[in-house]
């Protein structure tokens, strides 16, 4: 039992964390709230209640830590705890709106919005002697810390930023690195966050996420820890800053480039690693990553670099996601591709523009994990830029 609540607890976790990729609506939050409502109530149907006590950085059932103890005690349970709440327990009859209606409460960033009881789910706080009292509106929220705003509203903020002034706040990104990351090492949904295309002027600041996602999966996959982790994640974020430089007119042309533009265009690895190298804040490792994203393996690609040169292996890794993105997800000019038909024409680059191995790792250790369906079609004017050009 223990196991499948664990499962459980961890799918609802889910659904919370990536609320702040996506709206309620969204059906990977769906999903995910489905399969934790399934569970807990195939539990509660033996058991009646269950009751889930966070404290000291554990989750604890029945005097046993739950073997994802301490991923949710730092997740689900630290959002519990802002609200001043370390004490859950849920009971037979729970309804699948009961659950929904306490993840809308949790990933609210409005700090008016208090947690409230329903029928079967019931919150509370210990006090003296391991008693439980209920927690009920107007509970103090200090000590509240809320989810990050949507990340993809924070990746456009940093880039229009860096599109009107030039500068680079780097600081507004370090929710987003821990947003991604805790989503990524969610164990039970397994669940990349490519998130959906709506709009055409949406697909930089949603590539960009899914980008830095498939990245760090990957860099994490080869050996990366630690700080080097935290910083592929902000070059991957930041690898395609440079776009912000060329006029919109330009990057949203519909048509042919000229010559002229062509050249413009290509020039925004160069134009990002200038502006990173200048900002307060940002790494040299991201500066890299923007300068060499479109060079290949065997020193073709943009901009010219001199014979011998040797690519960063976060580059490596960053053009493994990015040009796997850009496949994936249906543009004006060409639909997604599917998976098997990324992987031929990948593999048909292995050795000019992709190193071997890394590939393989990427196939079978990121991809493998579970890539949604292709995010649906842009409903805007067809450009003729492709990121992973």
């Amino acid at each position: 039992m223990i196991d499948s609540l664990n499962t459980a607890m961890l799918e609802l976790q889910s659904a919370l964390t990536a609320r702040a990729l996506y709206p309620a609506s969204h059906p990977r939050i769906r999903t995910a709230e489905s399969r934790a409502y399934q569970l807990l109530n195939e539990i509660l149907v033996v058991h009646g209640n269950v009751t889930l006590l966070g404290i000291d950085n554990r989750v604890i059932f029945e005097n046993r830590a739950l073997p994802s103890s301490m991923h949710l005690a730092d997740v689900f349970f630290r959002q519990l705890h802002g609200k001043g709440v370390d004490r859950i327990t849920f009971s037979h009859g729970l309804a699948a709106r009961e659950l929904s209606s306490l993840l809308d409460d949790l990933a609210s960033t409005d700090t008016s919005r208090q947690l409230c009881f329903s029928d079967h789910i019931t919150l509370g706080f210990v006090q003296e002697g391991d008693r439980t009292a209920p927690i009920v509106r107007g509970l103090p929220e200090a000590g509240q810390t809320p989810l990050p705003k949507e990340v993809s509203q924070v990746v456009h903020d940093v880039w229009k930023d860096a599109q009107e002034h030039h500068r680079v706040e780097t600081d507004m990104l370090g929710d987003v690195i821990t947003t991604l990351s805790k989503m990524l090492n969610d164990s039970a949904a397994a669940m990349l966050p490519l998130a959906s295309v709506k709009r055409h002027d949406e697909y930089t600041f949603v590539h960009t996420i899914n980008v830095a996602v498939l990245s760090t999966a990957l860099a994490e996959a080869v050996g990366f820890k630690g700080r080097m982790v935290h910083e592929l994640n902000m070059a991957a974020l930041l690898h395609d800053l440079g776009k912000q430089l060329i006029p919109h007119e330009l990057l949203n042309k519909a048509g042919k480039f000229t010559d002229e533009e062509f050249e413009r265009v290509r020039r925004h690895p160069v134009d990002g690693a200038r502006l990173l190298l200048s900002t307060a804040g940002a790494s040299e490792l991201a500066a890299i990553v923007a300068y060499e994203h479109h060079v290949r393996a065997d020193g073709t690609g943009y901009p010219k670099v001199p014979r011998g040169w040797k690519l960063n292996l976060a580059s490596r890794v960053v053009q493994v996601a990015d040009v796997f993105d850009a496949l994936r997800t249906h543009r004006p000019y060409r639909p997604a591709l599917p998976l098997p038909k990324i992987y031929e024409l990948m593999e048909g680059d292995v050795g000019t523009m992709f190193d071997a191995d890394l590939l393989e790792v990427f196939f079978r250790n990121v991809v493998s994990r579970g890539v949604p369906e292709a995010a649906v079609p842009v409903q805007s004017t067809p450009s003729t830029v492709v990121s992973a050009r």
